[in-house]
C-alpha cells in the first residue's frame, strides 16, 4: 500500500524512546521499533530508537528530506525513499507496533505487533 507521503519534507524529528518524524503537511511518523536508514556516502543507522539517537548525524539529517516513495507491505514493513537517494526502512516487530503513520484528515497507518498492516481512512 502506498502511504501518502510523496512529496513531503520532513520538517522535525523528536527524539527518546520512540521517532517521530514530522512533515510540512502535518503528518506524522512515529518509529518505536528497529529501523534502519542508508544514505549515499555514510554507514547510516541500524538499530533501535533510544535517548542516544539524538546524538546520530545520519539520523538528524532526516529532517529536510523531500519524501519520493513511501509503500507499506501487508506484513506491516514500511519503506520510505528519499529524493536524495536516502531510504529508511522499518520492519514489522514481532511483540510491538513498529510503526504509525497519521494525517491530520484522520488518516492512519499502522505495523500490526507480529506482522500486519491496518489502515483507518
Amino acid at each position: 500500500m502506498d502511504i501518502p507521503l510523496v512529496g513531503q519534507v520532513i520538517a522535525s524529528l523528536e527524539f527518546g524512546f520512540s521517532l517521530a518524524l514530522r512533515t510540512n503537511h502535518d503528518y506524522e511518523l512515529r518509529i518505536e521499533s528497529t529501523f534502519r536508514l542508508d544514505e549515499p556516502g555514510s554507514d547510516g543507522f541500524r538499530g533501535v530508537p533510544d535517548a542516544s539517537l539524538s546524538e546520530n548525524t545520519a539520523v538528524r539529517r532526516l529532517q529536510g528530506r523531500q519524501v519520493a516513495r513511501a509503500h507499506a507491505s501487508d506484513d506491516g514493513d514500511l519503506r520510505i525513499e528519499f529524493a536524495d537517494r536516502a531510504s529508511l526502512v522499518v520492519p514489522f516487530d514481532p511483540d510491538f507496533e513498529a510503526w504509525t503513520v497519521a494525517a491530520p484528515q484522520g488518516f492512519k497507518a499502522v505495523s500490526v505487533a507480529g506482522g500486519g498492516l491496518t489502515v483507518w481512512d
